[in-house]
């Protein structure tokens, strides 16, 4: 068989393009296929445009109460065209970045759709070409709600990511994670903003008492919260839906379904080839779909949704397909919603298992940043950590720590003994785990 690549990566998000990258490291040649552009979700229309919009928020928050550190803004105000162009060329980098990586590390990239023919054939435009191994690196795309149809008015996140004019008012359809990023960073804009969601809490994966926190911070912000809501149906701009038996509409010039995203992949030729699915493209620890020499990384695999599981999915398949033996450890993957405040979690976190939190209003760090909402709570078992969440000043930054501490199961008391630099937010770390063994 005359193979012409080893790899040919279907998809050029954070799993496609770092599984290309890793396996042009280990001397094999490698074919990226691209039908939008270059960085997929993740760069274009998800986590960075997305944290972009945060940043901007969480400035101009903090300048609405900027008399708390002895600084005088009237005046300040949103040029949302602006911050929009901010976020448009802050893409725009990170995408030529990505175009570089696979340059410098001489992956060849294709534009178009491809199908997959066989497990050694991909046809694109017509064209067929052989390689000994296939990544499908699809992604994901946001989910809709049955009889809702997306409108001038009704938007997903990405077009919610492309408006050029900043909305008096915001319906959120969808508590998750993606729904409350978006409601704290249009609220902190200005924009009145609603969330209504369908279970009993926000951020129903998080720690119950990070949800009530985060609840109640988004109250005091002015976003009205509707949780154990039913959304009825969407006429025009008003969204009906029903709470505690009682029947309720709301106005919005805009209106977010933020329900989740689904897999992206077309079942007609995983079925024609063999590859079996679920909600997601099934894999095993190899990365190996059903089919031996096609894999699957990232969101098209239904798993752990996050751009860091891609990445660390990608290293385990291209180790794989360049015939070293790897299986990817999913104990101790960390998870951060950039609300403001952030969230972050890592590791078990249930209630059979023993607690402590220690609040941000005891830290140092956090008073002299007057950010002294939150608290760091740990779960523990047996002299060791297992579990982390966090809402606060510097959650996306103070998991890292936990996440290696729990990987490398470091003792409590060794954690305790660790000379940590003051005054810093990581002190709240600290001192939830001093709490636990005194």
């Amino acid at each position: 068989m005359n193979t012409e690549y080893d790899a040919i990566i279907i998809g050029s998000g954070p799993a496609g393009y770092e599984c290309a990258k890793i396996v042009s490291q280990l001397k094999g040649r490698a074919l990226i296929i691209e039908k939008d552009e270059l960085g997929g979700t993740c760069t274009n229309y998800g986590c960075i445009p997305t944290k972009s919009l945060h940043a901007s928020a969480s400035i101009f928050q903090k300048m609405q109460k900027s008399e708390e550190y002895g600084i005088l803004s009237q005046g300040a105000k949103i040029d949302f065209g602006l911050l929009m162009k901010r976020k448009e060329d802050v893409v725009g980098v990170l995408s030529r970045g990505v175009s570089l990586i696979l340059k410098e590390h001489k992956v060849d990239v294709m534009k178009g759709s491809a199908v997959i023919k066989d497990n050694h054939t991909v046809v694109v435009d017509n064209r067929e070409i052989r390689t000994k191994n296939i990544v499908i690196a699809t992604g994901a795309r946001p989910r809709l709600i049955k009889g809702i149809s997306l409108s001038e008015s009704v938007l997903t996140s990405k077009e919610l990511l492309e408006l050029s004019k900043l909305p008096e008012s915001l319906i959120i359809v969808g508590g998750g994670y993606i729904g409350c990023e978006f409601g704290s960073i249009f609220s902190a804009f200005g924009s009145k903003v609603t969330i209504i969601e369908f279970l009993d809490r926000l951020v129903p994966g998080e720690d119950l008492e990070v949800s009530n926190e985060l609840r109640r911070l988004m109250r005091r912000q002015g976003i009205k919260v509707h949780t154990g809501s039913k959304v009825q149906k969407i006429e025009g701009n008003e969204v009906y839906f029903e709470e505690g038996g009682k029947q309720s509409k709301a106005h919005g010039e805009k209106i977010l379904i933020s329900v989740g995203v689904e897999p992206s992949f077309d079942k007609i030729i995983m079925d024609k080839i063999g590859i079996k699915y679920e909600n997601g493209i099934s894999i095993n620890s190899r990365m190996q779909t059903s089919v031996s020499n096609i894999y699957a990384v990232g969101d098209c695999t239904g798993k752990i949704m996050l751009a860091h599981y891609a990445y660390a999915q990608a290293e385990i398949a291209a180790h794989n397909i360049m015939g070293q033996n790897d299986e990817l450890n999913e104990d101790t993957v960390p998870n951060v919603i950039f609300t403001i405040p952030e969230i972050s979690s890592v590791g078990v976190r249930n209630s059979k298992l023993k607690s402590e939190i220690f609040r941000f209003a005891a830290n140092g760090k956090a008073r002299t940043l007057s950010e002294i909402d939150g608290f760091v709570k740990i779960y523990h078992e047996n002299g060791l950590l297992m579990g982390f969440s966090c809402i606060g000043a510097g959650a996306s930054e103070l998991v890292a720590s936990a996440t290696l501490a729990i990987k490398h199961k470091i003792p409590l008391k060794e954690i305790k003994s660790t000379i940590i630099a003051h005054p810093t937010l990581s002190e709240a770390f600290k001192g939830a785990i001093g709490d636990s063994i005194n």
